[in-house]
């Protein structure tokens, strides 16, 4: 039997950290589709770290596709 590996989970401060915004800005772009919502657990939301790598991925593809 295999053991599946599960991706690390961050917290609020984690993802704002990361990104360097703040918490607001987060909530923000979570209600405004420009950002995937979080993940409740009890009382706090986590964000698997696959998807922001992914959403910062798709953020930078034009960035990184340009060619002079």
């Amino acid at each position: 039997m295999t053991q599946e590996i599960l991706p690390a989970l961050m917290d609020k401060a984690s993802v704002c950290q990361r990104l360097a915004i703040a918490p607001r800005t987060l909530e923000n772009m979570v209600k405004n589709s420009q950002f995937p919502s979080g993940v409740r657990v009890g009382k706090r939301v986590y964000w698997s770290e696959l998807a922001v790598r992914k959403w910062q991925r798709l953020l930078f593809a034009g960035q990184e596709a340009w060619q002079p």
